[in-house]
Formats: C-alpha cells, sequence, structure tokens
C-alpha cells in the first residue's frame, strides 16, 4: 500500500481529501444540529413554505434548497440548513479537480481544498444558510468546466457550464460577475480571442439567460422590485459613503479572511495576473476570476456599505492561486517567509475554531451589539413563550402572531412549529405583510411581539379592541443583556381597519 502510494502521489492526495471531507461534513452535521438559526436563516425558511420565482430581496434558489432539505430532514436546524453542508463539500471538491487539473498536481488541488475549509467566510459559509452558499458552489463549478472547455475539451461542457451559470443567477444576482469575467479572461490571450469568433461562448450565455427568465418574468410581473432593490442596496449613492465605507470594505475582508492571508491572497491574485499576461493561461484564468471581483466591490464600497460575505466568489480562484504560487516559491525562501505563511495559515485556522466556538463560550469578550454569534440564541425560549402567551389567549384557529420584523416572523414561525400564523406589519413587499387581502379572520386574537420596542405602536392598536402588555421575553448571555421582547396580548381583531397599502401586494402562496 505505502509503495503504491509513492508510486502514484495523486492516489496520496485523493485518499487525504476524501478523510478531509468526511472529517469536515461530520462535523458539520453535527455542529448545524446545536445552535439556533439565525434571522436571515429562518426568514429564508419561510420562503421555502410559500415558494415562487423571485423574493424581495434575491432570486429563489435558497427557497428552492430549503424546501428540498427539510423534506428530508424535517423543519428542524438540520434540516434547513443540510445542503449548505452538502454544498460546501461539493465546493472544496471542485475547487480540488480545478486545482490539480488545472496544473496536473493534486497537492495544489489538496492544499486549495484544506486552505478553504480554514478560511472563516468559507467556513460558515457551509453551516449558515445565505445565498452565496449555492452561488459559490456555482461559480466554482462553472470555472471547472469552462476551463476545460475553453482548454479545447468537448464542446459540450460550454453548455454545461452554461446551465451552471443559470442556476448560479438562480442563487444570487451577483453571480452576473462571471459573465464579463470571462469575457475579458477570453479577450486577453490570442487563442480566446478565437473562441470569441465562435457560437459556443454566445450560447452558453444564452443557455444561462433561459435558466433565469423565470426571475426575469418575476420582476416585470412585480414592478422590477427585486432588482431594484438590490441595484439600489449595492450601487446607489448612498449618503455617508465615500472612503470610510471603502476602509470598512478592507477591513471587513481582513477580518474574514485573516489579515494576513488576505494579503497573501491579494499578492497570489496580483502574480497570478503577471503571469497569466505573460502566457500562463491557467493563471490568467484564475486572475480573470478573482481579482475584478473584488476590485467590483471595493468600488461598490465608495457608493455603499459593502457586507464582508459579499466579494466572497474572489477567494475560490485565489486560493487556488497562492496553493500555487507557494509551492513555486517555497524551495526558494528562507525561514521569515516560510514562517510568515505559517502564522498566516495558523492565524485563519485559529479565527475559524474560535467563531464556531463563540456562540458557546464567549472566546471574544465582545458586547452582544458586536457580536454576530448573540443572533444564534435565545429564539426557542422566544417561541416557547409565545406559545404559552398563545395558549392562554384563545383557540389555536383565533389567534395570529404579528410583529414588525420579517426576521422575527421566521423565526417565530420555526421556534412556534407553524402552530399559529405570522405575520408582519407594515411591509407591503414582503409576502407575510398584513394587509387587507392577507389577514386572518375578523375578530381574531393576535400576540404581537417585537425586539427591543417599548411601546405599542398606536396603528397596531388601533386593529383591536384591546391590547395588554405580557411579561418581556428577556435573553441573556452570560448575564449579559442580548436583547428584549415586550409581547402584547391583543384581542377583537377589525380587519377592516387596515388601510390599503398602495405598495406591491405579494401572493400569500
Amino acid at each position: 500500500m505505502h509503495a503504491e502510494l509513492r508510486a502514484d502521489p495523486g492516489q496520496k492526495y485523493r485518499l487525504l481529501l476524501f478523510l478531509l471531507l468526511i472529517g469536515v461534513t461530520l462535523f458539520r452535521l453535527f455542529y448545524i444540529q446545536i445552535i439556533e438559526l439565525a434571522p436571515d436563516e429562518a426568514y429564508y425558511w419561510t420562503w421555502s413554505k410559500q415558494l415562487q420565482w423571485g423574493y424581495y430581496d434575491h432570486p429563489p434558489l435558497v427557497a428552492f434548497i430549503i424546501w428540498l432539505s427539510t423534506k428530508l430532514a424535517g423543519d428542524t436546524e438540520l434540516g434547513v440548513r443540510l445542503g449548505w453542508v452538502i454544498m460546501g463539500t461539493l465546493s472544496a471538491f471542485f475547487i480540488y479537480k480545478l486545482g490539480s487539473e488545472m496544473f496536473k498536481d493534486a497537492a495544489i488541488g489538496f492544499w486549495s481544498a484544506c486552505l478553504m475549509n480554514i478560511i472563516l467566510l468559507m467556513a460558515t459559509g457551509a453551516v449558515i444558510v445565505t445565498p452565496d452558499g449555492p452561488q459559490g458552489l456555482c461559480w466554482i463549478l462553472a470555472v471547472y468546466l469552462l476551463g476545460k472547455a475553453i482548454n479545447g475539451e468537448k464542446k459540450i461542457l460550454w453548455y454545461a457550464g452554461g446551465i451552471v451559470f443559470g442556476v448560479g443567477l438562480l442563487a444570487k444576482y451577483t453571480m452576473v460577475l462571471l459573465g464579463p469575467s470571462l469575457f475579458f479572461f477570453l479577450l486577453s490571450y490570442p487563442q480566446g480571442r478565437k473562441w470569441l469568433q465562435s457560437k459556443e461562448p454566445y450560447l452558453a450565455f444564452v443557455i444561462g439567460l433561459l435558466i433565469f427568465s423565470p426571475v426575469i418574468l418575476w420582476n416585470y410581473q412585480h414592478e422590477w422590485i427585486s432588482f431594484r432593490m438590490q441595484f439600489a442596496h449595492g450601487l446607489e449613492l448612498k449618503e455617508g459613503a465615500g472612503w470610510r465605507t471603502f476602509g470598512d470594505f478592507w477591513a471587513g475582508q481582513a477580518g474574514v479572511v485573516s489579515p494576513l492571508l488576505f494579503l497573501l491572497l491579494i499578492w497570489s491574485m496580483i502574480y497570478a495576473g503577471g503571469q497569466g499576461f505573460k502566457g500562463q493561461i491557467n493563471l490568467l484564468l484564475l486572475f480573470w476570476t478573482s481579482a475584478p471581483v473584488l476590485a467590483f466591490f471595493a468600488y461598490a464600497s465608495l457608493r455603499s456599505k459593502v457586507e464582508a460575505n459579499w466579494p466572497a466568489l474572489a477567494y475560490f480562484s485565489a486560493v487556488i492561486a497562492l496553493i500555487w504560487l507557494l509551492k513555486e516559491k517555497w524551495g526558494k525562501w528562507k525561514s521569515f517567509p516560510k514562517g510568515l505563511v505559517g502564522v498566516a495559515v495558523f492565524v485563519s485556522l485559529l479565527s475559524t475554531v474560535v467563531a464556531h466556538l463563540q456562540p458557546f463560550y464567549q472566546i471574544i469578550p465582545l458586547s452582544p451589539a458586536h457580536d454576530p454569534t448573540s443572533q444564534l440564541k435565545g429564539w426557542r425560549i422566544l417561541g416557547e413563550r409565545i406559545l404559552e402567551v398563545a395558549r392562554a389567549n384563545g383557540k389555536g384557529d383565533q389567534v395570529f402572531l404579528l410583529t414588525p420584523q420579517h426576521q422575527l416572523v421566521g423565526e417565530a414561525m420555526f421556534y412556534t412549529q407553524r402552530r399559529y400564523p405570522v405575520y408582519q406589519w407594515h411591509a407591503p413587499l414582503r409576502i407575510n405583510n398584513l394587509s387587507a387581502g392577507n389577514a386572518p379572520p375578523n375578530g381574531s386574537r393576535a400576540i404581537f411581539f417585537s425586539e427591543n420596542q417599548e411601546n405599542l405602536p398606536e396603528d397596531v392598536a388601533s386593529l383591536f379592541q384591546s391590547c395588554a402588555k405580557v411579561e418581556d421575553v428577556v435573553i441573556y448571555r452570560q448575564s449579559e443583556l442580548v436583547r428584549k421582547h415586550p409581547i402584547w396580548k391583543c384581542t377583537g381583531f377589525a380587519k377592516e381597519k387596515l388601510k390599503i397599502s398602495s405598495g406591491l401586494v405579494f401572493p400569500s402562496k
């Protein structure tokens, strides 16, 4: 056995990859069951109960995946997140495939998969539900397939890549960045320009658009609301944006990657571009599918706040470029740069380990307002308390829940096991909006709850004969206040008092 592994290094790295993916996947399957759903995760789960071709925030793939995974594993934390664990494993596998086949070196593929799994941004994306998970898998798979097609393998790979591109667009609109990235890649070297004179790249793009076309139609039917929201959210010039938000962007990237490793990834992008323009086409592909993506979001940060996870697409190719670069340079380096790389990797791994432990042990003494993991606890307690109040407030078919925040809609639905209908107050663009066309019967009783909102809104109180405040649900973390949920019980709902919204009315199913 040992002789066979020495004779075939690729077999050794395939075995190591198998062990890595099995170990990481089993850990994640355990981990996702012991942390409660974050507010956005619960919100996405509500989409899976009302499937359609678009939502105010994103296209529908996240809802489709959750719908399927909850059919398999139930409406549990495991059921909601199962697809993301699987997609994280598949993403690492295709990182391995791309790196090992691109450079004919299984070691590059294996170490790329390892590095991907220790970067905080990538690791959390495999256990927390966001549209970035399916988009990331589609991105790396599309680069893999289209890279093989460009290198002269079967032309059908162009069309397979187009299909994956279209599916990626169903996950998140920023998948569209793959189009210009590959176009400029092909434009930047002679053989690529020949491809631009053939039909395959354009048919692949059309295939992707056809797959995405139901989302376009849905947006057309809803006054382009999702497209307009995302464009305004990411690119519209905001008051106060500029050098401060630009600096916040770079600081955020250093935080979710780890500072030293982030600098190494930037270096690898630049170096890959330099070598790529000198004729190393594989490195040119890695450059065009990484650096321009990061540059795009850096530009966007001058106009608006950019969330730290948005540029995640840039790092898939950059990770492979960095591993290739380290292998090229390692034998020429003395101890200091090697030690620096070791520190960078260790700090990244440590950051990821600490982030996974933070919800339980608060290793980093952050206040709840500055600690994202504080959003992973307290929801089950809130759900149990809402059920207690609801049971004392009337029969199940006479009670509904009402809240002003869309994330609270999701948490309440999930942690009350959908025993009562949940509506959002004053949110005409959300699918759970309480409106004249989407409301419970007259005379129903309600539980109104919010977050850190001490007073019952007057326009909510006006919908009922009476409302009475009950004891707040207060969430603590090691004696430190995380948040407070005031609760009111109301009787005598009057549907006719609902104002007709001038906004869009989304179908409830």
